[in-house]
């Protein structure tokens, strides 16, 4: 048997031989030199022709398999499968934490830190529920009460909104996926940043909607590149974060978001404003809906303020389109959740709120201090009452290979490639969740493990676009 040309790569890729030979074989299959289909060579040639063990050729396989990378045919070998497109850090899919092991890769790890406020929560899911009418009520939009309490909540930031213009959501993913089906129709393009949070990309990739990136800067949205975006595509539909944008933490000034809703305003383009982290700045910043309501859907959550757990939103949606979200609503979930509804807006209305508040932000910027602290300052993006930061990587590092680096020394992060809506962009940087980590202590040791890497700099063959 022929030496196939793509086992090359692994010869050229620094780390673990059963990671490289991993990665060489799904780049190739990226690339088109492998497809799906296609038989691996036996182990025992493989093993001849890297000089390598059987064993090592072994794991690679078992770990192909174990990923769905290839499957095994007793008596006839090992094949390739189509490559999946990923739409969120593998812990998502895979949450069982692995042993001294520190996820970073997103908010919300299994072993996340304990909320600072959990003695102040607690008490306000206590007390008498009336689950005779829980079970009996079925409203598209969400019970009145709840709508209520939702539209006093945002009233604190300036948002004007009675019950009439609120919807009970199954969380702010659930949010996204209803603004797209309420506002667009497949095929059509809708505008975002130029990267963006991976769950707006999994939704519109599902639903047949194209995204469109608009470039951005430290405040998010370039208003001049926006224009002309809207004028090239006629796009009536733009989704974005002006508040700790995930994942580059870009927030919006005032200015920068008047001039962001004159663009919008002038093109007859609907914002649909994901504001999930904007209970987190101090002082509050005011929202795209508090000055054009008429123009903005507006899309808030308690995954951020209580947990991810407790799966509810609020959507405060212009008057003439909440018929419209009531059918997308009804033909997605029914409703959300009576009974979740009613713990997160006791929580709401409680005065256990402004502590649960201010005890996050002040744990936040606790580790955002450390960020500040460990991290080289010429290579972060980060903001101190943001969950997460931008690592930008410098001494010859892709994303893919800090990544995976990153991972041998037991800590998890995530590649921007995630967050881009156009793979043109190649972006060598890494998001980095600080809130993930159960305590300050073990968030220093990661970080420290993750600066000692960044210093350090990568093999001179590690980058895997080089690969082949």
């Amino acid at each position: 048997m022929t030496r196939p040309g793509w086992t090359e790569a692994v010869e050229r890729t620094a780390g673990p031989r059963f990671r490289a030979i991993v990665g060489a074989v799904e780049i190739a299959l990226r690339a088109g030199i492998l497809r799906p289909g296609d038989r691996l060579p036996p182990q025992r040639d493989l093993a001849d022709w890297l000089s390598l063990n059987i064993g090592t050729i072994s794991r690679a396989y078992a770990e192909m398999q174990r990923t769905g990378l290839a499957r095994g045919e007793v008596g006839r070998g090992t094949f390739l499968n189509p490559v999946q497109a990923t739409d969120g850090p593998s812990s998502l899919r895979t949450p069982a934490p692995r042993p001294a092991f520190l996820d970073l890769s997103h908010n919300f790890p299994a072993h996340a830190m304990h909320h600072p406020a959990l003695a102040a929560i607690r008490p306000c899911f206590e007390g008498g529920v009336d689950v005779d009418a829980m079970l009996s009520a079925q409203v598209d939009i969400g019970l009145g009460r709840h709508r209520d309490i939702a539209a006093h909540w945002l009233g604190r930031f300036g948002i004007e909104a009675q019950a009439d213009d609120v919807l009970i959501t199954c969380g702010g993913q659930h949010g996204l996926l209803l603004a797209l089906m309420a506002l667009t129709r497949p095929g059509e393009a809708v505008l975002t940043e130029e990267v963006t949070f991976y769950g707006l990309k999994s939704a519109a990739g599902m639903l047949g909607r194209s995204l469109v990136g608009v470039r951005m800067d430290r405040e998010g949205l370039v208003p001049d590149h926006l224009d002309v975006v809207c004028r090239r595509t006629n796009a009536k539909v733009l989704f974005c974060t002006p508040t700790l944008h995930n994942p580059t933490t870009a927030t919006m000034s005032a200015e920068r978001r008047r001039e962001v809703a004159e663009v919008c305003e002038r093109h007859d383009v609907m914002i649909v404003e994901d504001d999930v982290y904007g209970f987190l700045p101090d002082p509050l910043l005011r929202p795209l809906a508090a000055s054009a309501p008429d123009r903005v859907v507006h899309i808030s959550s308690v995954s951020k303020l209580i947990g991810p757990g407790l799966r509810v939103g609020f959507m405060r949606v212009p008057r003439h389109l909440v018929y419209a979200f009531g059918i997308a609503l009804r033909a997605s979930t029914l409703m959300a959740s009576p009974f979740t509804a009613e713990w997160a807006t006791r929580l709401l209305a409680s005065q256990q709120i402004d502590r649960v508040v201010a005890d996050l932000r002040t744990e936040t910027e606790a580790r955002q201090a450390l960020v500040a602290s460990l991290m080289p300052e010429h290579a972060i993006m980060s903001h101190r009452n943001a969950f997460y930061f931008c690592l930008n990587l410098r001494n010859g590092w892709s994303a893919e290979a800090y990544r995976q680096a990153a991972e041998d020394i037991g800590v998890g992060v995530t590649p921007l490639s995630l967050f881009e809506v156009s793979s043109l962009h190649q972006n060598d940087s890494v998001r980095v969740c600080v809130n993930a980590a159960p305590d300050q202590a073990s968030l220093r040791e990661g970080l420290e493990k993750l600066a000692g890497l960044l210093v350090s700099g990568a093999p001179p063959t590690v980058r895997f676009r080089a690969a082949i």
